[in-house]
């Protein structure tokens, strides 16, 4: 009795050892959102600061320090690696234990015998490495799922900061604009007092300057939303970014890239052939490891019982495997077999697909940096000129109220005509970075060595769990 009572208590014990304890850990709304709140004022500029102290650079930095979309990728590339750090055990050994009866006239004594076997299970394939390799690479993915990510929300970022920067130069042009009607309003006012104007002449200047005023309201209106998409993506306050620093943008930008130029960038930079590179390296893994699933486990034991009646005890040895006739991991082979090629062949649409964006993107860009050069040279030139010529007309009364009138017209819509043309550039651009995968010029202020790397050349240090190059260190403007 006292043999049995130990055995038991060994089992116990040996199925507890090494099992992880529960830590609760709920989730308070209302404590994560203050604390999302708090945290989202604290790289406010300093009091005292100059208003204008956002760069490009110091929102790139707050993106990686404080963005939101980076933290869950990072989260989940955490778990990920959580599984790849641990090792894919052997099968546990099965211990069989009872009690053997006795009957019959034969049975004198001892009619109760225990009687109990211990089995373990060897592989015989690599099938343990493989599963370990499939792990890693799913850490992999999600390594990569991180990096890439960083890079689209730094791009957009780069959006967002090059919108707003518009959206101020459209609010200075509106302000010019509408200075310029108002002072047209008022001189058609004199003109009224001098006999050279009429009401209705009047009454069309005011409507003028009324609608040049809510071209500002416009470009309030863009700038709170890029304001409101940087606060976003940064997990910073709109107003703990603070303004825009002095020449956010640069005056001139740099040469289109040649095609070819454009193709070799895209390989490396692209989010979506970064991604589904690592997923087919996954795949590899996972074929290789239903491959190995086809060879059984060797399976032996050891088994102890006695004789029912008589003082006579039994040690057995047993030693068995499957023998793989009809299930040799059929479906599970052909599962991960299809499933790479599945890969491949979005490898090959997606990078069909790239190539066909970056030509478009290319040559809409091209198109469009033709019309800004053509807007805000000749066009934009010639409406002031224009307009100088019929102040002084209106002031030597050579002309009338409504050929000022349409010469101010003309000034104010080849004014927003070369505004629109550039914003319609910068936007060209961007979509250009977002075909390629990655900037194609500087920013003012932009750190190079703050940009996101390449994903396919970033440092792969999976088993200490660092995120090493997927983030270069920006440093502060």
């Amino acid at each position: 009795m006292l043999r049995c009572t130990g055995f038991r208590v060994a089992v116990a014990c040996m199925a507890v050892c090494g099992c992880a304890s529960y830590d609760e850990k709920p989730l308070r709304p209302d404590e994560v959102l203050d604390h999302i709140r708090r945290a989202r004022m604290l790289e406010a500029p300093p009091a005292g600061s100059p208003q204008g102290t956002l760069t490009f650079s110091r929102a790139a930095l707050l993106l990686r320090r404080h963005g939101p979309a980076l933290a869950e990728a990072r989260s989940e590339y955490k778990t990920a690696l959580a599984l790849a750090g641990v090792d894919t055990p052997f099968s546990n050994p099965g211990i069989e234990v009872g009690p053997a009866f006795g009957f019959g006239p034969d049975v004198l004594s001892r009619q109760v015998q225990p009687y109990g076997s211990l089995s373990f299970a060897i592989p015989l394939s690599a099938r343990l490495a493989r599963q370990n390799d499939v792990n890693k690479l799913a850490a992999e993915v999600a390594r990569v799922e991180f990096a890439v990510r960083h890079r689209e929300e730094y791009l957009a970022l780069r959006r967002a900061f090059i919108r707003q920067a518009l959206a101020l130069r459209r609010l200075a042009v509106a302000d010019e604009v509408g200075k310029l009607a108002r002072d047209g309003a008022e001189l058609g006012k004199r003109l009224v007092d001098a006999g050279l104007g009429t009401a209705l002449d009047v009454a069309q200047l005011e409507l003028e300057a009324a609608r040049a005023e809510s071209a500002g309201f416009d470009a309030r209106l863009s700038k709170a939303e890029s304001t409101g998409d940087m606060a976003r993506m940064t997990g910073v306050s709109s107003e703990a970014l603070g303004a825009l620093a002095d020449g956010a943008l640069p005056d001139s930008v740099s040469p289109l890239p040649a095609l070819d130029d454009l193709t070799a960038l895209l390989v490396a930079n692209h989010p979506a052939l970064a991604r589904l590179r690592s997923r087919y390296d996954e795949a590899e893994a996972q074929l290789r490891l239903e491959v190995s699933k086809q060879h059984p486990d060797l399976r032996f034991g050891l088994s102890g019982d006695s004789e029912v009646g008589e003082r006579k005890y039994l040690i057995g040895l047993t030693v068995g495997i499957d023998i793989p006739i009809f299930d040799r991991n059929q479906q599970g082979v052909a599962v991960a077999l299809e499933r790479r090629e599945e890969i491949r062949a979005k490898y090959e649409a997606a990078c069909g697909e790239a190539l066909a964006r970056v030509e478009r993107e290319r040559a809409r860009l091209e198109i469009l940096t033709g019309r800004w050069d053509l807007r805000k040279g000749k066009v934009l030139t010639l409406a002031r000129s224009q307009l100088d010529l019929a102040k002084k007309g209106l002031e030597a009364g050579a002309i009338d109220a409504i050929q000022g009138l349409e010469a101010e017209r003309s000034f104010r819509e080849a004014a927003l005509e070369a505004l629109e043309a550039e914003e319609a550039v910068r936007e060209a651009w961007t979509d250009l970075e977002e075909a390629v995968g990655r900037p194609l010029y500087e920013l003012p202020g932009e750190d190079p060595e703050g940009r996101p790397p390449e994903p396919a050349k970033e440092n792969k240090n999976i088993e200490s769990g660092r995120l090493d190059g997927a983030s270069g260190p920006a440093k502060e403007a």
